[in-house]
């Protein structure tokens, strides 16, 4: 078959075009537009009701809005759901409007908040110089808690913490799921808590009532870093915060990580090589949040904190423990996944 080379190169020529000028939109306006979507989250055991909520465009009127539920409590830092809405391309928050609904102390929370659109931008950008095809942050997503708390996070493969402030609460109408207003609205948030939260949940909450404070004091930040038993170094350890933060702690370790600060590890993940055995097992390894934070808080944080994990077969055998030059604290309540 015979092959018309003007054909072909105009074809090519063509197709690069457009994939060019699809990607270069991306960087329109001194390279400060991307392709992101909006989410919501809230606590575990605490379900939110999302009014309405706005992501306003950098120095824009228009923004990118909130997807509202009716109840939403996914994990502090995981998002309940997107809405695929208005441009590809749109300049990033500077700034956020939201009202919400905490089921847990039948209360409403409005808030309006400036955003840190450098930190935004800046880690947009870092995303996309590390894979242009697959962006580490692709959603901004609001959180919201008791007591009027509210965090953003720009997400994607990496979970990170951009702003954290507190709502005021007011007296609005409170609606339903179709919108229409609730007569007996003590009845209907009794109803929806009992939904939502195991009986021991309820039990729990009646007898120590709801940590306010909770979800600011995850945000208290150590200088620690992961360490091994063993003088072999996985590639990464994969790690999940209190904070609803997540990212990879490469090997070997760089300047933010022997030198920075970081909020207390919920889980940490890691592939392992056993050489005896000659294959790569993957580890995930759940620490008990009172216990871990409390290792923390008793080796204080004027000197750099290990966590060394001694990885082991089967997997419910592996031991981690949490040491500074002075004291050793084995974990009693770690949980490996088989």
């Amino acid at each position: 078959m015979m092959v018309n080379t003007k054909i072909t190169a105009t074809l090519i020529t063509f197709i690069l075009f457009f994939s060019s000028t699809g990607y270069c939109a991306m960087f329109s306006k001194n390279k400060t537009r991307f392709d992101w979507l909006t989410g919501a989250s809230a606590p575990a055991n605490y379900p939110m009701k999302i009014i309405s909520g706005t992501f306003y465009y950098h120095n824009e009127k228009g923004g990118l809005y909130i997807p509202d539920a009716s109840s939403i409590n996914p994990g502090w830092g995981a998002s309940s759901g997107v809405h695929v809405v208005g441009e590809d391309y749109k300049a990033l928050p500077d700034r956020l409007d939201i009202r919400f609904f905490s089921y847990t102390e039948n209360k409403m929370y409005q808030g309006s908040f400036d955003l840190p659109y450098e930190k935004i931008l800046a880690f947009f950008k870092a995303g996309i110089a590390k894979d242009k095809d697959n962006p580490t942050f692709q959603k901004v997503i609001a959180g919201v808690a008791p007591g009027g708390t509210v965090a953003v996070w720009v997400t994607g493969s990496e979970v990170r913490e951009v702003f954290f402030g507190k709502a005021e609460s007011y007296d609005g109408v409170f609606t339903n799921s179709l919108g229409n207003v609730v007569d007996n609205r003590d009845e209907y948030v009794r109803l929806a808590v009992e939904h939502s939260l195991t009986p021991e949940a309820i039990a729990d909450m009646k007898k120590n009532g709801i940590p306010f404070g909770l979800w600011a004091s995850y945000r208290k930040q150590y200088h620690w870093q992961p360490t091994f038993v063993q003088a072999q170094r996985p590639k990464y350890v994969n790690t999940t915060f209190h904070n609803g933060e997540r990212y990879k702690i490469n090997f070997p370790l760089d300047d933010s990580i022997t030198k920075g600060t970081q909020a207390v590890p919920r889980n940490i993940s890691f592939g392992y090589f056993f050489k005896e055995k000659e294959w790569e097992m993957f580890f995930t390894v759940h620490l008990d949040e009172v216990e871990t934070t409390a290792a923390f808080e008793k080796l204080g944080n004027s000197e750099m904190i290990y966590i060394e994990s001694d990885p082991k077969l089967p997997k419910e055998l592996t031991t981690v423990r949490i040491f500074n030059s002075k004291e050793s604290i084995v974990l009693k309540k770690i949980r490996s996944e088989k």
